[in-house]
């Protein structure tokens, strides 16, 4: 390998900056190799890694998370999968309980959900069935929840059953309940007690509707349950009024999701070999490891005191990849007890920018900054794996599928190095 010296780098990175500055596009992959905010004369390697494998993710924690989904779908390489919410209905804060009283009565009870996104068409029209019913036993604040559990609910209760449709320009879903729900709401409690009282709801859609899933923003204040009412006092005046109950933030919550692989490569439940393609699907499905402890320990060998100022993880998409891409791409490697944890170049994203993790048009992959993880592996001498996820996956249902270690075009680590 030959040196490069920092001065050819710095001005070709200069010169695609000032080509690419308004259109804003990523740099090519050779000049957004180098990390300009570091002077240095380097050379360049590449590793190849020699493992990688596709495996279920079967612990994903969904309780409490700022986003969740809702829906169901299938396709020919992923099966099917269907996503439920489960939801306490909370009091507002800074209230220590609730009084409706008997002089009080309930006009309607409105669910709304805020949506982020629908899914496998952003720009189309949905007609989802939605079903509402109330939990069987209360969901508890203490409880951790996974993509696996679910609660059961009081089949005779049934709050909503009806088509509702939803477009691109739909910023909320607004779901009518019907009077089934007033005898839940209509009573006094403490905050504790109204928890306890009112248990909670399953929220899905069934197969009388569109097949397709719809993005939730639990954060939103949107996102609630509202009661309209009147009161009629003794002179005979009327008041109106409404109060919103909290759904989603403020409140325990969680994502329930169900996976059906009949007839494709995953239907085994065993790990996919790696060597053609790999697959990283969201929503509590499959994930990635892979290693390149092979062409670590051959390059440490080479170079024991070698300096990494700068390396990328390029997994490039194959061309069965859907082309609705995921956002970001998360790397986690091993702990000295073989414990997954992140990278530390991950660990460190918000004071060093750079990690990036997010797909790249011009050549059709996603780029990882992998300069401190890859320092590390060279300190210890060998690579214990990694392991891949997407950034998203409890709430965005975008898949993405990599080329495998046997292609031409395959997952690669490029650096620039010296010593």
């Amino acid at each position: 390998m030959r040196k490069l010296n920092i001065i050819f780098f710095m001005a070709a990175a200069v010169l695609t900056g000032a080509l690419t500055a308004c259109t804003d596009k990523e740099s090519s992959l050779g000049i957004g190799l180098v990390d300009t905010t570091m002077l240095y004369e380097g050379k360049t390697g590449t590793l190849f890694a020699d493992k990688a494998w596709t495996e279920y993710e079967d612990s994903l924690l969904t309780s409490n998370y700022s986003f969740g989904v809702i829906g169901f779908y299938s396709d020919p390489t992923f099966g099917k999968v269907s996503s439920t919410l489960y939801t306490q209905i909370g009091l507002s804060p800074n209230t220590n309980g609730i009084s409706f009283d008997s002089s009080m009565v309930i006009d309607s009870v409105v669910l709304t959900l805020t949506k982020s996104q629908s899914f496998p068409d952003t720009g189309r029209t949905y007609t989802f069935h939605f079903e509402v019913k109330q939990l069987a036993e209360a969901l508890q604040n203490d409880t951790s929840f996974y993509a696996n559990n679910s609660l059961p609910v009081d089949e005779s209760t049934l709050f909503f059953d009806d088509d509702i449709t939803v477009s691109n320009a739909d910023t909320l879903i607004r779901l009518t309940l019907n009077p089934s729900i007033y005898s839940v709401i209509h009573r006094e409690a403490t905050s504790e007690e109204f928890l306890n009282q009112t248990k909670g709801l399953r929220i899905r859609t069934t197969a009388a509707g569109d097949e397709g899933l719809v993005s939730i923003d639990f954060s939103s204040a949107q996102t609630c349950l509202r009661t309209y009412y009147h009161y009629i006092n003794p002179n005979s005046d009327t008041t109106f009024g409404y109060y919103t109950f909290l759904m989603g933030a403020g409140t325990s919550h969680f994502t329930h999701f169900e996976h059906d692989y009949s007839g494709t490569l995953f239907a085994s439940g065993n790990a996919v070999p790696g060597a053609y393609r790999l697959y990283l699907e969201p929503m509590g499905g499959q994930r990635v490891r892979m290693s390149f402890d092979r062409d670590l320990k051959a390059f440490h060998a080479a170079h024991p005191y070698a300096v990494i100022h700068h390396a990328e993880l390029i997994m490039p998409l194959s061309v069965e990849s859907p082309t609705l891409h995921p956002d970001q791409v998360l790397i986690l490697g091993k702990d000295a007890d073989g414990l997954d944890i992140y990278i530390d170049d991950l660990i460190d994203l918000y004071t060093l920018s750079g990690y990036d993790g997010n797909y790249h048009e011009d050549g059709n992959y996603y780029r990882m900054r992998v300069t401190q993880h890859l320092q590390g592996l060279l300190r210890q001498g060998n690579d214990n794996g990694l392991l891949l996820l997407l950034n998203s996956r409890r709430h965005a249902p975008q898949r993405a599928i990599f080329n495998g270690i046997n292609m031409a075009n395959a997952p690669k680590i490029i650096f620039v190095y010296s010593e």
